[in-house]
């Protein structure tokens, strides 16, 4: 009996050092989170998998207020934060979220607490490849109202499956909220879609387009598309002189679709090399779609994992077989766009009762391919 009682009193002093070391902790902890009003940040890469995401942290020096992220070299991978301040009344400012697409290698943020003290830390990209330089055209959508004139037309109405419900209105194709808005909907029984193209304004021959982008509505015979035309048909009309589709989405689909068109792949049929890939995506969340064009291969990648690629076969009857026309003669534009499908097209009938469908741009970026 008195073993047992021994064992006993042993048993609830252990228990009560264990509770009081927890209760420690737990103090230590939020001591912590008062002295240091931001305590964790770490910026997100999402793969091609809608769970495909990892999180690379910062090293937060609380001395000198500054958060390094080392393994980064090109920013515009990033499609997310995540941080975490002192306490729930505090705030952040500017909102790391608005960094994606716009990273600079350093970059400042203040904290504020609630009885009003700030703080700012600078968040830095200590292996930032400074690529600003070489950028040919920008587009972050920052400005609410009609799409930047000096850079971009609406579509016009024509006869073609993603371009006949053209509605030629700011009313599909607007900015705002730091986002350009195109909206394919239904009013007084009249279909009205929206879409912005370069043509006129911005073409290029070789280099690196990014567009980030996310579809929030897709009824049935929604087709919305970020792509590219040549600016004229310097070896011949529609598709001897390519085009460049680098995301298509149809039919409630969970891939996204990039493909080539040319006299080769289309008139003749030749799908060797592949002229089209399809890629599962969460095409309903941020994901920025890219395609890196040189005189030997076009190369796309999803959120920067490669995806496909299309090359040149330096065929000896090119002139006649056309398998390659994105040559340094041949520049291409931009378009943008939500269309409407039909029956018999590829996106199919349109399901009225759940429109409008929408895609959301957040920024274009087009730049010199690395040498």
């Amino acid at each position: 009996m008195i073993k047992r009682k021994i064992l006993l009193l042993m048993s609830m002093a252990l228990m009560g050092i264990s509770s009081i070391a927890c209760s420690d902790d737990e103090t230590d902890d939020i001591t912590l989170q008062r002295k240091y009003p931001l305590t964790a940040f770490s910026v997100a890469v999402k793969g091609t998998q809608a769970d495909n995401i990892s999180y690379y942290h910062g090293k937060i020096d609380q001395t000198t207020h500054k958060v390094e992220i080392g393994v980064i070299e090109n920013a515009n991978i990033i499609t997310g934060v995540d941080y975490t301040l002192m306490t729930d009344g505090a705030t952040i400012s500017p909102d790391p979220a608005t960094f994606v697409g716009k990273w600079n290698k350093e970059q400042t943020v203040t904290v504020t607490t609630e009885d009003h003290k700030t703080t700012t830390y600078t968040i830095i990209l200590t292996k930032f490849k400074e690529q600003d330089s070489n950028v040919l055209f920008f587009d972050d959508f920052n400005v609410d109202g009609n799409p930047d004139p000096a850079k971009w037309v609406l579509c016009k109405k024509q006869g073609s499956d993603w371009n006949e419900e053209m509605s030629e209105s700011y009313d599909q194709a607007y900015v705002e909220d730091g986002k350009l808005i195109l909206k394919a909907e239904k009013i007084n029984g009249e279909y009205k879609a929206g879409g912005i193209e370069s043509q006129g304004k911005f073409d290029f021959t070789f280099g690196k387009i990014e567009v980030k982008a996310r579809i929030t509505s897709y009824p049935d015979g929604a087709f919305p598309a970020i792509w590219m035309m040549p600016k004229t048909s310097v070896y011949g009309g529609w598709p001897q002189s390519g085009e460049i589709d680098i995301m298509e989405h149809v039919k409630q689909e969970s891939v996204i679709h990039h493909t080539i068109h040319t006299h080769y792949t289309y008139d003749l049929g030749i799908k060797d090399p592949t002229n089209t890939a399809q890629v599962t995506c969460d095409y309903q969340d941020w994901n920025i779609y890219t395609v890196e064009k040189d005189e030997n291969k076009l190369t796309f990648f999803v959120n920067g994992q490669e995806t496909f690629s299309y090359s040149n076969l330096n065929l000896g009857n090119e002139a006649e077989m056309k398998q390659w026309p994105f040559t340094n003669e041949n520049p291409f534009y931009i378009i943008l766009n939500m269309g409407l499908g039909r029956d018999g097209s590829w996106a199919g009938l349109i399901d009225d009762d759940n429109l409008p469908a929408i895609m959301e741009i957040d920024y274009v970026k087009v730049s010199k391919l690395d040498k």
